[in-house]
């Protein structure tokens, strides 16, 4: 047992006192001091119950979309796979498909313009931090990404998740197996961006990768969530921390819900929506608010899966 002697006269109010026991932390008042006393919590052991899982289940349902289609798709980013694997200038590579995809007359020299990334800038390469000899690599990648999101074929969910899962592993540090990406997920400089097996992006997810990222196997990003990897300093926004952020196995972090840089969600944890993480975790447990605070245990025997 460990004990942190604090300088501080009094209680502290309830809220912090609250705050403290759920953290696995006693309080014991002394003359002019009150000290913090660390403990581990041993329940009783007791036979496990069944798990009561809400609602009807309703497992996905296979889709399959025409052999001819079927056959169009994979030839055609096998084809984008194989230009990208060559070494061949990417920039030519990404002018050339988003041209395809939107079959505008060469003539539109504006709208043409905007395939070649070489005549368009982002963001991330404003960075003072961007590692730019990278970054650049991967520009042309990371535009194709995002314009084919918004082309005909965008919303084409199994057209797009091929797609999607072929240009990962040239934009990402890591990305496991059965990678699964909706459209409109933007990234920041995707070479800090570590990627689990069986991982979903949904809808509008924002990674922050200006440092390293992390998400582990079989675990959800919802739709509008984001995860940051920096903060700003208050006075001055010139001056940024850069901070690992981690997300652990088997987690979700749902709705509208934000991780901050720093944090780290333990293994089988849960950010509910419009939850703003500020701290670590604890495996099997739920967070929910602003700041997110524990509220409920979630069982570790199971894992959903589909």
């Amino acid at each position: 047992m460990e004990t942190l002697g604090l300088g501080l006269t009094g209680w502290p109010r309830r809220p912090l006192l609250d705050n403290l026991i759920s953290d696995g932390i006693i309080l014991c008042r002394e003359p002019a001091l009150v000290a913090l006393t660390r403990f581990e919590v041993r329940m009783p052991e007791q036979a496990h119950s069944p798990i009561q899982l809400i609602g009807e289940k309703f497992p996905y349902t296979k889709i399959e979309v025409s052999a001819e289609a079927h056959k169009l798709y994979d030839e055609w980013i096998a084809r984008l796979f194989a230009r990208i694997s060559s070494g061949e200038d990417r920039n030519d590579i990404c002018r050339d498909t988003l041209s395809e995809l939107y079959g505008v007359p060469r003539g539109n020299a504006i709208l043409n313009a905007q395939f070649d990334p070489r005549n368009v800038t982002l963001e991330p390469e404003y960075y003072g931090d961007c590692d730019m000899p990278r970054f650049l690599e991967r520009k042309p990648l990371l535009w194709l990404w995002y314009m084919f999101d918004k082309s005909p074929a965008g919303l084409n969910l199994d057209f797009g998740f091929k797609f999607r899962r072929a240009l990962a592993p040239f934009i990402f540090k890591k990305v496991g197996k059965n990678f699964k990406c909706f459209p409109f997920v933007e990234f920041t400089f995707g070479y800090n961006l570590e990627v689990g097996d069986d991982v979903v992006f949904h809808r509008w997810v924002f990674i922050d990768d200006r440092f390293t990222v992390k998400i582990g196997n079989h675990t959800s990003l919802s739709d509008y969530v984001n995860v940051y990897s920096h903060t700003h300093d208050i006075n001055c926004r010139y001056f940024v921390s850069n901070l690992p952020t981690i997300i652990g196995n088997n987690c979700r972090v749902t709705y509208h819900s934000t991780v901050l840089a720093g944090t780290k969600m333990a293994d089988n944890s849960m950010l509910g929506a419009l939850g703003l993480l500020t701290r670590e975790t604890r495996p099997d447990s739920v967070y929910v608010g602003i700041p997110a605070k524990k509220v409920k245990d979630k069982d570790p025997r199971h894992h959903c899966r589909p």
